[in-house]
């Protein structure tokens, strides 16, 4: 069978290809510019531009291997790649894509983003060892392992400032209001 004048192997071949290629340049775009510059062009389609081009990579690379090894027809071959295209991209975009774009970055916090804060003491924090605070977020409250920074022991309830944080624990000190 040919298409366009070509073999039918070329022209899955050459697709195969060319959007492998596209996929690359966009990969390495989104790591150089943090945004790949081809998805940027194909999200102007009303369906996501990434899903098209992992639809026609599965279905070439489908219609490349079935024409090379397999002794089914041109056309069978053809519906076959179609078909494991839009259940592959499928996948791929119901998924992974969809439920990726439904997470929300506000519940996300950076470990240094609790330096500053103030806390509650909920496990009093001894001289020479280890309590617990929970320090309130937009995200809601974070519990966290406290040591004392001047190593003096803090009572449960206190109010305490949280001065170092790190990813098992933050060093805390008694919290004094500036203004009363």
């Amino acid at each position: 069978m040919t298409l366009f004048g070509y073999p039918i192997e070329t022209v899955y071949f050459t697709v195969m290809l060319v959007v492998g290629i596209i996929i690359l340049i966009d990969v390495l775009t989104a790591l150089i510019f943090s945004v790949g510059i081809i998805s940027f062009v194909l999200d102007l389609l009303p369906i996501p531009g990434s899903v098209l081009l992992y639809f026609l990579g599965f279905a070439s690379v489908t219609g490349y291997l079935g024409e090379r090894y397999t002794s089914f027809s041109s056309v069978t071959i053809l519906i076959a790649a179609i078909i494991i295209g839009i259940i592959f991209s499928s996948i791929l975009y119901f998924g992974i894509f969809l439920p990726l774009s439904r997470t929300s970055d506000s519940i996300a916090y950076a470990t240094k983003d609790l330096e500053g804060k103030t806390a509650t003491v909920i496990t009093s924090i001894p001289k020479d060892g280890f309590g617990e605070v929970i320090i309130e977020m937009n995200a809601g409250n974070i519990s966290k392992a406290a040591k004392s920074d001047e190593n003096v022991p803090i009572a449960q309830n206190e109010t305490v400032l949280v001065l170092d944080a790190t990813d098992s624990f933050v060093t805390v000190v008694p919290y004094e209001p500036f203004l009363k």
